[in-house]
């Protein structure tokens, strides 16, 4: 009879049961140099069973035996032929009933072994034995399911002719048998589902792993949610957050490079060899770089995924499914994207995904508001909803006028409210003040940035303009509190002349009396951090906004200048205000400013 191979190198010493690869499982480099490697060869016998029965590991001998088989099993790896991979395979499910937490090892081994890519009839298998292993012995199902998931970040290093980074054929076969399995394997136990998450976030790339990696695992886990529903507003938020991270690493200066069209592929910035010397990179640079073609590829699929789902082959929306989905992305960006400071991308998630309907558009705008008036939230959430709305309000041309107009009357009214009931204890402006209105001040100064940047439909006729006029902007700029003070330059100049053209409010004498009391350089931080929906840079994905689903303003942005004397009247300035010299004298206004503190504590 005969048995299997067994090698002399001695025991090994077998762990408890674990989630973890044991050492005896991962091969180690002992081969000597310039000796070829021998081809390991699996002698199939009828007494498997029999020695996994015998299998006792106070016994030396026996253990021995059992150490050799696995070592056996692990080096054929995938050298291993298909035919006896599976007759093994068969006469591991032959031995389901046997295999107890003891035998752990054994059924790890099996379980490691390459199968997604390999024949119909070793993928039948191999699945066979999966699902029999686990629904007899339950506690094998954690360590399967994470081989499963393993293999979602798989790429294949041979394959060149890939399609925006997306899998080949090969790989989408390879891929479409582990799906196929654990498919099964949640079906026939219901309650593996909080271990295949478990899993989902163990197993993802790391940030700094390859484009394809995080793509392919990205790709594999948008498919997890056609069949497994009930996982997908967790599937998305682990998505997104993982992108999160990504994203609020790229540094602006990249961000400045795509935004210049300055196309330098990823392959061109690696080193390369010329005359013999190595030319070297900027290693933070290369990062960079890795990390936007990351998220630009990333982002380009979530796209693709959100218009596949919500629309039908003849591009028709299926409202229902629209829905659903809306309700899970809102939940994804109220708990991974609104709180995220400084990010440049991600948020486009939202935004692209809101333009498949009007309805969608005024819904999220509502959210936002109701947000930004959420008592119960924190200071800095309700500050962030306030950018958001009107950042989304004024790039987004599928937003209707009516709701435009309705958000803005709106926040102009709980701006006049909140005036009437505090200003009037106003007596010193300093920054414990700044802080405890810090909602106020950012809902203003979206209200500033709305109308400087959507002007032309706001009072592009009469009734248009006595709507503008009920706003009672004067009584915003020109109080106690001075609203201006903490807004950026660009919306200050541009709302100051907009509102003076049409003789609705006048604010530069109130900008001059305030304008050194800010730096300017946290002003135009604020600007950017909290109106986050900048220009879209990333290549290869901006096509799905730039095209026809933003708003451009105009370059040629009023700049208000001192030569504008003949404007400056004094008649609206309040002179009972008194301003804290200690925000006068100081040299550096970031330290004293509540903006600035802010912006520190998130770098």
């Amino acid at each position: 009879m005969s048995s299997y191979r067994t090698t002399k190198s001695g025991t090994h010493n077998l762990r408890p049961p674990s989630t973890s690869t044991p050492t005896i499982l991962k091969k180690r480099n002992t081969q000597l140099n310039n000796v070829p490697k021998q081809k390991v060869k699996i002698n199939l016998v009828d007494n498997l069973k029999a020695l996994l029965i015998s299998f006792d590991q106070n016994n030396d001998k026996e253990k021995l035996k059992y150490n050799n088989l696995i070592c056996d099993i692990r080096d054929a790896g995938i050298e291993i032929k298909d035919v006896e991979l599976v007759a093994l395979l068969k006469d591991a499910r032959n031995c389901v009933n046997i295999l107890n937490e003891n035998l752990t090892l054994f059924v790890k081994v099996i379980l490691i072994l390459k199968w997604m890519n390999r024949s119909d009839e070793v993928v039948n298998e191999y699945r066979g034995f999966l699902l029999d292993v686990c629904t007899a012995h339950n506690y094998h199902t954690k360590f399967a399911i994470e081989q499963l998931v393993t293999c979602f970040s798989h790429v294949d290093s041979t394959v060149f002719d890939r399609v925006n980074g997306m899998p080949s054929e090969e790989e989408e076969k390879g891929f479409k048998n582990v799906h196929m399995t654990l498919e099964a394997l949640l079906k026939v136990i219901p309650l593996a589902k909080d271990l295949l998450m478990t899993a989902l976030k163990k197993k993802f790339p790391y940030k700094k792993s390859s484009v394809e990696s995080h793509l392919h695992y990205i790709h594999n886990l948008l498919f997890v949610t056609e069949y497994e529903k009930s996982l997908r507003k967790q599937i998305l938020s682990l998505i997104v957050s993982k992108l999160v991270e990504i994203d609020v690493h790229i540094p602006r200066e990249e961000l400045d490079r795509l935004g210049s069209n300055v196309n330098v592929e990823i392959e061109d910035i690696f080193p390369m060899d010329v005359d013999g010397e190595y030319m070297q990179v900027d290693p933070d640079k290369l990062e960079a770089e890795s990390f936007s073609h990351t998220l630009d590829v990333c982002l380009k699929r979530l796209f693709m995924y959100m218009k596949t789902t919500c629309h039908d082959l003849n591009g028709d929306l299926l409202w229902n499914d629209t829905k659903l989905l809306y309700h899970d992305l809102l939940s994804v960006f109220e708990s991974e994207i609104l709180p995220t400071y400084n990010s440049s991308h991600i948020q486009y998630v939202i935004y692209y995904f809101i333009s498949f309907k009007t309805t969608l558009a005024e819904n999220f705008s509502n959210w936002l508001w109701k947000k930004c008036c959420d008592v119960s939230s924190s200071s800095t959430i309700r500050q962030a909803a306030a950018g958001y709305l009107a950042s989304f309000l004024c790039r987004a041309p599928f937003i209707l006028n009516s709701v435009l107009k309705n958000i803005l009357f709106e926040m102009s009214t709980w701006c006049n409210n909140y005036i009437n009931r505090v200003d009037k204890s106003v007596k010193v402006v300093n920054e414990d003040l700044l802080r405890w209105h810090a909602v106020f001040y950012s809902m203003c100064q979206s209200l500033f940035y709305i109308i400087s940047f959507r002007h032309h439909d706001l009072m592009d006729s009469k009734r248009n303009l006595k709507f503008m006029e009920n706003l009672n902007l004067s009584k915003i700029v020109t109080c106690r509190l001075s609203p201006l003070r903490l807004c950026c330059s660009t919306v200050v100049n541009r709302f100051a002349h907009i509102t003076k053209t049409y003789q609705l409010t006048y604010c530069y004498v109130v900008m001059d009396g305030h304008i050194r009391i800010t730096d300017q350089s946290i002003k135009d931080e604020w600007l950017y951090s909290f109106f986050p929906f900048d220009l879209y840079v990333l290549p290869r994905s901006k096509d799905f906004i730039m095209s026809n689903l933003y708003r451009h303003f105009d370059d040629d942005i009023i700049k208000h200048t001192n030569d504008d004397e003949e404007d400056k009247e004094s008649s609206l300035l309040i002179d009972t205000m008194d301003i804290s010299p200690s925000m006068l004298s100081t040299s550096s206004p970031a330290k004293t400013d509540w903006l600035g503190q802010l912006v520190n504590q998130h770098r």
